[in-house]
């Protein structure tokens, strides 16, 4: 067969097919863009779909996992142990939490500040500024400059040309001045000169002639009420004011923590009275009770240990200071003495007396020679039972008086006639 009928026969078999099949003729037509988009849109719900539908069931399985597991596999679960109560919790219409408070308790404890403040505040016209000044002159340039050191102190005394002043004498000696000036209530910066002393006790008076004050400025200065420390107790009030931290002018609150402890210094006993408030280097100043009461003297001079205040009983150095602010020569016999319990006079066979623990040189007990363990029982025909009570009686004769003392040596009693000192 030839080519030509081959290709004639193919055209026609084409032909038939077409006239046969032509309804089912393909077409490729291009495709628009919003249905691109909605193709993207439908995977990616699905993908979405797929992943929320694979999280739940994740999620409860887990679920009933951890259920299976703490209800069969493990311990019981506890309530947690609180040492110490939550607050009870309130809401109000804001919706904020808040505790409960009891306004009445912190009303009573904004009435105790209050009360402390106003104790403190009566002390204000009687407590000062003691400074020291000293003039300092530069090796090298020449230059003066001046060294000030201040400590607190309190006006006790007015004999109607000066005002006389306490503060504490291991202050001054610790210090280098060449003037002191005190500053009163009121801000009136007056010179200072030292008037007595009573180094045993840790005492030093200042005079400040108030010649030159105004009236009002005179009359703003008052003498420190002085309060009875007998009456205090452990666990009694008692606010320190002036440098009891070291700085100017503070105040702090606290109470008394034990009995008042007896020191014996020349001549007399002290009684110590120890607080649970804290005491800065340098501290000074007054305790005072809640009536705004001058009741103790603060001073380290004796403390054993610690850091908390301490404060002198003005009971036992109001005598004292009544020697001082009076710029009396009171008699001093130059002995330090201690009480002997009444076990220990039974032991010996007498009825009363003190024992000589020192004597001091140049005293007038070293002169009538006197030792340490002498026991002296009587002044005259009157018996001496405590320290105090011998220093009360010494100072009350006046020096030149011829008294007799009774007492006691290596069991042996004595008597000796002697002139106050």
């Amino acid at each position: 067969m030839s080519p030509n009928n081959n290709q004639s026969n193919n055209a026609n078999d084409k032909k038939k097919a077409e006239e046969n099949y032509g309804f089912i003729k393909e077409e490729r037509v291009p495709q628009r863009k919003w249905q691109k988009r909605v193709r993207v849109l439908r995977t990616v719900l699905l993908v979405i779909g797929c992943g929320v539908l694979f999280g739940i069931i994740a999620r409860c399985s887990y679920g009933f996992s951890d259920y299976i597991i703490r209800r069969f596999f493990t311990e019981n679960d506890r309530e947690p142990v609180n040492l110490r109560p939550t607050p009870t919790m309130a809401v109000n219409l804001g919706g904020e939490y808040r505790p409960v408070i009891d306004e009445k308790a912190l009303e009573n404890y904004e009435n105790i500040i209050n009360g402390v403040k106003a104790a403190a505040k009566a002390l204000d016209p009687s407590m000062t500024t003691v400074i020291f000044s000293k003039n300092v002159t530069d090796p090298v340039f020449e230059d003066v400059t001046q060294s000030v050191e201040k400590t607190s102190g309190v006006v006790i005394g007015d004999n109607g040309a000066e005002f006389l002043i306490y503060t504490s004498y291991s202050k001054l000696k610790s210090v280098e001045y060449d003037k002191i000036y005190v500053t009163f209530y009121g801000g009136r910066t007056e010179r200072a000169y030292l008037c007595s002393t009573a180094p045993e006790a840790d005492a030093a008076i200042l005079s400040v002639e108030y010649k030159d004050f105004r009236n009002y400025e005179k009359e703003a200065v008052t003498k420190a009420a002085l309060g009875d420390s007998k009456d205090l107790t452990i666990g009694s009030v008692v606010i320190a004011v002036g440098f009891p931290d070291g700085h100017d002018t503070s105040v702090d609150m606290g109470m008394i923590t034990s009995r008042p402890r007896k020191v014996y210094i020349t001549d007399t006993s002290l009684e110590i009275l120890e607080t649970n408030m804290y005491g800065g280097r340098g501290e000074s100043g007054i305790l005072i009770n809640t009536k705004g009461q001058l009741v103790g003297i603060i001073t380290n001079k004796f403390r054993e240990d610690g850091v908390n205040i301490e404060a002198i009983s003005i009971d036992k150095v109001e005598k004292l200071l009544q020697f001082l602010v009076n710029k009396k020569n009171y008699p001093k016999f130059g002995a330090v003495f201690r009480d002997i319990e009444d076990s220990v006079l039974k032991q010996i066979s007498i009825q009363n007396g003190i024992i000589i623990d020192s004597v001091s040189e140049g005293g007038i007990a070293a002169s009538q020679q006197f030792r340490q363990g002498d026991i002296i029982t009587m002044i005259d025909t009157t018996p001496v039972t405590s320290v105090e009570e011998f220093f009360l009686m010494y100072t009350g004769y006046s020096r030149g008086d011829e008294i007799t003392i009774t007492y006691y040596r290596n069991g042996k009693k004595y008597e000796k006639k002697m002139k106050v000192m």
